[in-house]
């Protein structure tokens, strides 16, 4: 009966209207300090289309890094009943909803994978950010799927990774360790490492630059929930598998 009522399209509209107005809470309340911003300023200034990722368990401080005068985001969100919450709450944002799944994007076998890999390559074609979490909708946490890295080959987008962390925080014990950020506190903005996967690139090259992203998202995560007073949480020892 509960999660019917949590299902159903009012409840679910009215919770992505709560949750968005809570992010914007977050973004305007939080004393929050850059990160490596020269490192991400060149693709974001290019205005051409780009592939942010952030890991799962970050995702309510998404918007905080991102500025409206920027490429229009596109969320990828998966075709799950929770991610009708999620596409909700990005539209309430005034981002833009791609429905799908980044790990099986043009797979046949995937349910909206060809559909979604064909909206995220038409949005980066209009030079827009489609943002990715690519540890996601259920994990292993913290480990790179290897959809934004085939996402770049083909279009030729840059990837550019970013990390949060958050002084006042509620942290969950679900499989991404899920962080609910509180207002009114301290937080950092890490932007990782900007990076093209050439169009020739061989699935040995994919490996390596996936385990080099993946490497360096954990470095400053662990890095800034340190910084925060946080003890860091451990990527799962599985391994994502291939798009």
């Amino acid at each position: 009966m509960f999660k019917r009522f949590m299902r159903s399209a009012s409840v679910q509209k009215t919770l992505g209207f709560l949750l968005a107005a809570y992010m914007v809470l977050i973004k305007y309340t939080t004393r929050w300090t850059i990160e490596r911003a020269d490192v991400a300023a060149p693709v974001i200034d290019s205005g051409k289309g780009v592939i942010a990722l952030t890991w799962h368990s970050r995702f309510l401080m998404l918007n905080s890094a991102w500025k409206k005068s920027w490429q229009t985001p596109h969320v990828l969100i998966s075709l799950s009943r929770d991610g009708a919450l999620v596409s909700h709450t990005t539209r309430y944002l005034g981002l833009e909803t791609i429905r799908g799944s980044a790990r099986k994007v043009g797979s046949d076998k995937a349910k909206g994978g060809s559909a979604a890999l064909r909206a995220m390559k038409a949005a980066l074609d209009r030079n827009a950010c489609v943002v990715i979490t690519p540890d996601g909708p259920r994990g292993p946490r913290q480990r790179l799927n290897d959809g934004a890295l085939k996402l770049s080959r083909m279009t030729g987008a840059p990837i550019l990774p970013c990390t949060f962390a958050v002084k006042n925080r509620i942290q969950f014990k679900s499989w991404d360790r899920f962080v609910l950020p509180l207002p009114f506190g301290r937080g950092a903005i890490i932007w990782g490492t900007p990076l093209t996967v050439p169009a020739d690139a061989t699935e040995r090259d994919i490996r390596k630059f996936k385990d080099q992203i993946e490497n360096e998202m954990n470095i400053f995560l662990a890095d800034g929930d340190r910084k925060m007073g946080h003890v860091p949480v451990d990527p799962d020892a599985a391994r994502g598998s291939a798009a």
